[in-house]
């Protein structure tokens, strides 16, 4: 990947005035035009002669006292060994484009496209709590999906523990800067580049803050099929201070994500915030059998594949197009909008399009959704290819 597109999605985060928004607006000016960052003019004036609109967003923020520190923050970043994920990247979620445009991350990159599962829950939960969560995540992995959490103690430690421990993979969502991220010591047997994904949302120094840690649940259910909840409190307690769990849970409901919580009856004291989210919505779960119904729930669900993604149009005008990319790679006329040009080379790339124009045309692969669904259910994968 170009080093021009990162240093450019980094610059754009850092610069003051630039936030969500704007990031998500120009990466689809960015798109609905075919271009990549190192296609841009690099004078002002020849940017507002092309790109009127895009000059328009950049004029006035992108200051020169500024550039040498972000110059110096890029490098610094790049020490650490983290990585950005951003608008046109392989690995960027495109339904993360208004939640989080910019992932700062670590660890097992494939993580982010992976079908996954969030278990969530109180940081001072009882011991039975801590234990339901280690089996269930444990459960889940052998079921082939991800666990993802937010790395806090109590429910989300358990729960990526368990995914670890039954050999499974887990993702942390930060809710500080990934610069901040310590191994914590029960974690560190494990195989950290293999097994693990940290991403963060937030500036790469950025210290722990409250509203990140509330700000951050909307990216923890957008990377999760279904969002299951171990034991919260009530939405806010005697002080008026609102639970980060509860929080998580009625966003997962906004969003339409299947919410499962924890029968109360589970626990010698029922959680109070667990009833509530039942009456909310939220599928209350069997500790003992709720495995298979969050399975059965998610093959339900309508999922994409995470690399070719058939138009539902139809299959024919798909092979259409793929022809149509062939024939202007062939050319060497413009570099297709969907589908990157390997490094190796033009040809093997023609190859490998013509081959998928084949399969496709002979029905050889089942479409995406089935596909999924059936190694969901069958338990026997943990990443899902288009094959």
């Amino acid at each position: 990947m170009s080093v021009q597109r990162d240093y450019f999605w980094f610059r754009l985060f850092k610069t003051r005035g630039i936030g969500t928004k704007l990031l998500a607006a120009i990466a689809r000016m960015l798109e609905e035009q075919r271009l990549h960052p190192e296609m841009l003019p690099r004078s002002q004036s020849a940017l507002s002669s092309q790109f009127p609109k895009l000059a328009k967003i950049l004029n006035g923020k992108i200051r020169v006292e500024d550039q040498g520190k972000i110059a110096a923050d890029y490098e610094e970043f790049k020490r650490h060994g983290i990585e950005i994920i951003y608008p046109g990247h392989p690995d960027f979620p495109s339904h993360l484009l208004e939640i989080s445009p910019i992932l700062f991350v670590k660890g097992q990159r494939k993580l982010l496209t992976t079908d996954g599962v969030a278990i969530v829950g109180a940081r001072n939960v009882s011991e039975k709590g801590v234990r339901i969560a280690q089996r269930l995540a444990a459960e889940l992995a052998d079921a082939g999906l991800n666990v993802v959490s937010g790395y806090a103690k109590g429910v989300d430690s358990a729960a990526h523990l368990g995914a670890l421990t039954a050999e499974g993979t887990t993702t942390l969502v930060l809710p500080y800067g990934i610069k901040e991220l310590r191994q914590k010591t029960a974690f560190r047997e494990f195989d950290w580049k293999r097994d693990v994904f940290a991403v963060s949302q937030f500036n790469p120094d950025a210290r722990w803050l409250a509203r990140n840690a509330m700000a951050r649940n909307k990216l923890v259910c957008a990377l999760s099929k279904a969002v299951v909840v171990i034991a919260s409190g009530p939405e806010r307690d005697a002080r008026g201070k609102m639970s980060g769990t509860f929080d998580t849970a009625k966003t997962a409901l906004g969003m339409n994500v299947p919410l499962f919580v924890l029968d109360p009856v589970c626990f010698d004291t029922p959680p109070q915030g667990n009833a509530e989210l039942i009456e909310l919505g939220g599928s209350s779960l069997d500790a003992v059998n709720g495995i298979e119904e969050i399975v059965t729930r998610i093959s339900a669900k309508r999922v994409k594949s995470t690399e070719f993604e058939v138009p539902d149009y139809s299959v024919q005008l798909f092979i259409e197009e793929l022809k149509d990319i062939v024939a202007r790679v062939s050319a060497k006329r413009t570099k297709c909008a969907h589908f990157e040009v390997p490094d190796y080379s033009v040809q093997l790339y023609i190859e490998e399009l013509e081959d998928i124009v084949a399969r496709v045309s002979a029905r050889q692969v089942k479409s995406p959704q089935e596909d999924i669904i059936a190694q969901i259910s069958a338990k026997r994968t943990k990443s899902i290819h288009f094959s």
